[in-house]
């Protein structure tokens, strides 16, 4: 008969021995993010990487086989999370203006909470021509297609509420970029031992959001006229 201390032992050491290498991953990661945010992709060795993580490269070479890969984990993750966090705050949102306020307020809460990370998505993500010669080709389009979701969405419920007469806005595709440009670029300016709190910021960014969309107040948005067919193109 098995020894149940024996195998029980045998899985406390498994689950331990999980943790400590995702743990590795993510101090990997992290590393690598403030690496690439300080001297780009190109300029960041693996060796740097190994260093700013504590650790040796061969230990790194056992979790992630070459720096590409660990480009690619780091923006897959980020992305996976960050479209989650959207997805959670607008779910089950019928009201166009309520679900881009809150649209716009996780994006800067999701910006602001790891700084580096943010600044180094931006200038990966922001840069396809970069992204192509770092990625292979199906790791490229799969992160290009997971940031195109992401704006899809926001064009998405922006259209929704131009054509329930609530938003009323001039061109659909400028529009969503500027909304876009609202939440992503505050991680350049954003100082955490600043006056605005996260908070402060993700609510502004809301308002401000709806200002672009020229969003009625609930009390008059029944007077608002439909826009024509123009704000969509």
């Amino acid at each position: 008969m098995p020894n149940n201390q024996y195998s029980g032992g045998l899985i406390m050491a498994a689950a331990q021995a999980h943790d400590d290498s995702k743990a590795t991953e993510e101090k990997i990661l992290a590393a690598a993010a403030t690496l690439f945010q300080q001297n780009g992709y190109s300029r960041t060795k693996v060796i740097d990487i190994a260093r700013a993580a504590g650790i040796t490269p061969p230990t790194l070479y056992w979790h992630f086989e070459s720096k590409a890969d660990i480009l690619y984990t780091f923006l897959h993750e980020s992305l996976e999370d960050f479209l989650g966090r959207i997805a959670a705050a607008t779910a089950g949102i019928d009201d166009p203006a309520e679900a881009l306020a809150r649209f716009v307020a996780a994006h800067t809460r999701a910006q602001l909470s790891k700084l580096s990370q943010a600044h180094a998505f931006m200038s990966m993500t922001y840069s396809p021509t970069q992204l192509a010669s770092a990625l292979s080709k199906d790791r490229y389009e799969v992160v290009r297609e997971m940031h195109r979701r992401h704006v899809d969405q926001c064009r998405d419920l922006i259209g929704r509420g131009v054509e329930q007469g609530i938003f009323d806005v001039p061109n659909l595709t400028a529009v969503t970029f500027a909304v876009l440009n609202i939440a992503e670029y505050t991680a350049t300016w954003f100082r955490p031992d600043g006056r605005l709190g996260v908070e402060d910021v993700a609510q502004m960014n809301a308002d401000f959001a709806l200002r672009i969309v020229a969003a009625s107040p609930p009390t008059r948005r029944h007077s608002r006229k439909r826009v024509t067919n123009n704000a969509r193109r």
